[in-house]
Order: structure tokens, then sequence, then C-alpha cells
């Protein structure tokens, strides 16, 4: 099939490939495998938690960000030893052309046990040239060619060009609910979604990347937040939470982890986190690589002390200026924040990490997966009882 012919076979880009026993829904066979299906979730604001000060943005979600949109693919099938728990979850940075407009972006690694493909070429030309892609670990090969298969057929001229383009492919470990061997996830999921990716609100949980995740002894996943900062621009985070051990776990500073009852916990291996904040301020890269480390300290008032064996990878991006591939002009027009003004950023970071990582907990239903191993959803009714115990919420859960 010649490549103009495959581009027109193709959805916005994504190829239309049949065949397989996925729907086109962003449902699998058996939806409800695995799950409690009477198992209340919800965000954290509507327990009536708040984090921090500043107002979050029109849905609390890195969507917030005009133009970024977020899509999952959840794969859950079978039953013991091959019980399958995985999927991959997709940022699209902007509603053109990443690869023709790049974005500033910066990396920081705050522990190395963990893997984020494309990072080398990043830190070197301080751009991002490629949506987002998170999943399990041993997912990562597969997706990083789809990723190239879908930024080919987008871009024709791409094979011919310098430099070569590395798609950006971050992993958590998910063997706890997975069998991770069997590398259940397919081209054909990570097309999906991306066809799947909008803006608006972001579904949370065990949905995408973070189906297979637990966090902090319960179940994780993937979660959200945002803030809105002076001068009318927002900054957003989403996470892939697989991290934490349950006694260090924190909420607006209250040692809820150790206040927890009952639900069968077992010490597991350490586990890892993918952080992803973006914004619409238009800061440049060692800007940006100055939000990424207030990601860390967002992470740190969770209760995570980033252990040896963790992968805790923090990527931050900016949509305040687009960089068109092709312009060489020697003295492109930039805009920046001067950085006198940052501060209100680095509180929004702090606050909206926080807010994320716990929207993955509060968010995420009890699931049972590999070997019958279950991860239960973090006790909504005793969470609400502790913070009040603790003077952080008033004598309700909010409707």
């Amino acid at each position: 099939m010649k490549r103009r012919d495959f581009i027109k076979s193709t959805l916005i880009g994504v190829p239309v490939l049949s065949g397989g026993s996925f729907l086109a829904n962003n449902q699998t066979e058996s939806q409800e495998v695995g799950f409690s299906t009477d198992d209340r979730r919800c965000r954290l604001r509507e327990l009536g938690i708040k984090i921090g000060a500043l107002e979050t943005g029109p849905h609390n979600a890195i969507t917030d960000i005009q133009g970024v949109k977020v899509g999952h693919r959840t794969i859950v099938k079978g039953e013991g030893p091959e019980a399958v728990r995985t999927g991959v979850t997709v940022i699209l940075p902007h509603e053109g052309n990443i690869w023709e407009e790049n974005l500033f972006a910066a990396f920081f690694g705050l522990n190395g046990w963990g893997e984020m493909t494309g990072i080398s070429s990043l830190e070197k030309s301080g751009r991002l040239e490629t949506p987002v892609f998170l999943t399990g670990t041993y997912n990562v090969g597969i997706v990083y060619s789809a990723a190239l298969k879908y930024l080919t057929a987008l871009n024709p001229q791409m094979e011919n060009a310098a430099p070569l383009v590395s798609p950006v492919v971050a992993e958590c470990f998910d063997d706890f609910l997975s069998d991770t061997k069997s590398r259940q996830v397919s081209e054909e999921d990570v097309f999906e979604a991306l066809r799947q990716a909008k803006s608006g609100p972001v579904e949370e949980g065990a949905v995408g990347g973070g189906t297979g995740m637990t966090s902090f002894g319960f179940k994780g996943g993937i979660g959200t937040s945002s803030r809105k900062v002076p001068g009318g621009f927002y900054l957003g985070i989403l996470v892939m939470a697989n991290t934490g051990s349950r006694d260090h776990l924190r909420m607006d500073g209250v040692p809820i982890g150790r206040e927890i009852r009952g639900y069968q916990y077992r010490t597991e291996k350490t586990k890892s986190i993918i952080l992803v904040a973006a914004t619409d301020a238009p800061l440049l890269p060692y800007q940006l690589h100055k939000i990424a480390k207030r990601v860390a300290l967002g992470l740190a008032q969770t209760g995570s002390y980033s252990h040896t064996e963790s992968g805790d990878l923090i990527l931050a991006f900016s949509t305040g200026n687009k960089i068109l591939r092709n312009d060489r002009h020697p003295l492109p027009s930039i805009r920046a924040i001067d950085d006198f003004f940052l501060s209100p950023l680095y509180q929004a970071t702090v606050e909206a990490t926080q807010e994320a990582i716990l929207n993955a907990l509060t968010s995420a239903r009890t699931i049972t997966g590999r070997n019958g191993n279950t991860a239960y959803g973090i006790p909504l009714d005793q969470v609400v009882e502790i913070m009040k115990k603790y003077g952080r919420i008033g004598d309700r859960i909010h409707e």
C-alpha cells in the first residue's frame, strides 16, 4: 500500500485496524472482570477535602490547559495466573501536530529505577516532539513501535528528517495485578487510546495505563488535578501512581495510612510513579526543570520518600510557545515569564501534584487480578471520618 493510501485509510492519522477482539469504545469484552461492583468512588473534593489555597481549573484536570487531551485504553480480561489488568494512557500536548510544532519541555529524574524513552534528546533540545504515553513496564516496546507508526502516518516526511524523533513512553511495573510477561497491550490498543483522547473531564483510577497499578497499599492508577495562577494561566498534573507504602500515606498532612483499619495489606516491592506537568504559562526549558522539581515536593507531601528501587520520573511542558520544526530563524520570537514571577506556579505545582495522586487513590475501585491478588480501593468512609477527626473537613460528604 502506498503511503498516501495508508494515510487515507486512517482516522486522524491513526490506523483503523480490524481483526482484534477489543471494542472501539474503550470497553473490554469483560469490563467488570475483577472489579468490585458496589464500590462507590469519587474525587477528593467530593469528599470535602481541599488541598492548598489556589483555585482549581474548570475540570480540575491537566486538560484545563487548552489543547491538552487525554485518552485511555483499558485491558481487563482473564482470571488466575493469566489475568490481565493493564492498558495505555496518552497525553496529546496540543491540538496541532506536535512533531511539526514542538513545545518547550524538561525532565527531572527524582529516582531512576524506571524508564521514560525519548528523554536524552528532549534534555538536549529542550523540546517535546511527541505525545506522552503511559503503560506497564513490559509494554514499552510495543507502545514505542505504535507511537512511531502514528507519527510517521501523520508526517510522511519524518523518515528523512533530522534530527530523528524518539517517542516519549513511560512505565510502571503492574505485575501484582497483571500477567506482565504475556505483554497483552497491542499496537491497536495504542491507536485506540489516541482515538479516545479528548479534552474536558479525565477518567481516573483503574483506567488506561493505571489499570494494574497499586499505590500506598491500595488500588492506584491515573489521577489528575489543576490550579489557576495569577495572570490567567493554568497548571495541570497527571500521574500514573504505583508508589508508596500504606504507613506513609498522608492527606493534607494527616497520617491517614496509619489510621485506616482493616483491609488485608501485604508489603510489596518498592513501586514507581510517573508525573506529567503541563502549563500554558510561557516557560523556557530551564524554568520547566524548576517546575519538575516542585512536582517532587508535591509527591513528598503525600508521604512518599522515593525508595531506592522506585522509578519516580517527572516531565514538564509548556504550551506557551510553539516552536516550528522547520523554522531556522536565528532569532525566533519567544515569550517567557520573568523568574521573579514563578513562585505562584511553584505553589500551583505542589498543590496540584498532591491532589492528583490522591485523586488516583479515591477514584480507583477494588480490583482482583493475577493469582487472585486484590488491590482494595481506599475506604472512603474511613477517609472521611479520619479527616473529620483531624479537623480537615466538616460533618458530611459533599454530594
